[in-house]
């Protein structure tokens, strides 16, 4: 996740703003990763950093067509440069699952990375 991080903060010195996600029809949830993938990379995000290195280790990381599912989801944000930063404890990638058995890990704009529990005082 602080790699993911870091390229989302490079992402945004770059571009002056948050990825804005294209609509997608049809197979929505694939079409979204590869996205996600797609223009993360040139910011060193590349498709095995998508993936918990938890989540690995199980049956299911990869997909039907032997791909590795993502391990995040990222937060949406509007274009305005200033809305990603604006609130600390907003998140930028939630975990999706619980691979870890505390909740899923959740990234927030300064780089810390906390479980759900500990979040909410668990």
């Amino acid at each position: 996740m602080r790699s993911l991080h870091t390229s989302f903060e490079t992402y945004l010195q770059d571009k002056g703003r948050w990825p804005q996600v294209p609509t997608f029809n049809g197979k929505q949830n694939r079409q979204w990763s590869e996205w996600w993938i797609a223009e993360m990379q040139p910011y060193g995000a590349t498709e095995a950093v998508w993936m918990c290195n938890g989540a690995k280790k199980l049956s299911n990381a990869q997909d039907e067509q032997n791909r590795l599912r993502i391990s995040y989801s990222p937060t949406q944000f509007d274009a305005n440069p200033i809305t990603p930063h604006r609130w600390a404890r907003q998140p930028w990638l939630v975990e999706i699952g619980n691979i870890h058995g505390e909740g899923p890990f959740i990234s927030f704009p300064d780089g810390s990375i906390k479980s759900l529990n500990e979040v909410l005082g668990k």
